[in-house]
């Protein structure tokens, strides 16, 4: 019975632990893509430092890496622009799909879903 207890006891501080480190590792995320979502300059900061410090970077090798990455930004910026009506109507297309089979209480449901999320697939 006592050994039992020790597995059980082993056992919830185990799940407590996995349960802490998936709630931890989500709010980071979410905190890391709001950061980049709202500032893509910082990203390429981040990303700039890093290869720096991990390659050695000497400064003509930074001010030429920092460019590459500056111009990779903006085609990606122009990229988005490009995308963005495409993947609206491609949302839009798939919230009335889906609205289509739903039940009208689902429908008021997936409504307030919708808007929760909106912040996922609105225009920035």
């Amino acid at each position: 019975m006592k050994t039992a207890k020790v597995w059980l006891l082993v056992a919830l501080v185990f799940l407590a632990g996995v349960a802490v480190g998936v709630v931890s590792t989500r709010a980071v995320v979410r905190r890391m893509v709001t950061m980049v979502v709202n500032d893509p300059d910082r990203l390429r900061h981040i990303i700039s430092k890093r290869m720096q410090h991990q390659l050695k970077l000497d400064a003509d090798q930074r001010a030429k890496v920092d460019q590459v990455l500056e111009h990779t930004q903006d085609d990606l910026r122009t990229l988005r622009v490009d995308f963005a009506p495409r993947f609206h109507s491609i949302m839009s297309n798939a919230q009335f799909e889906i609205s289509e089979v739903l039940t009208p209480d689902q429908r008021k449901r997936f409504d307030k879903f919708r808007e929760e999320n909106r912040h996922l697939w609105q225009n920035r």
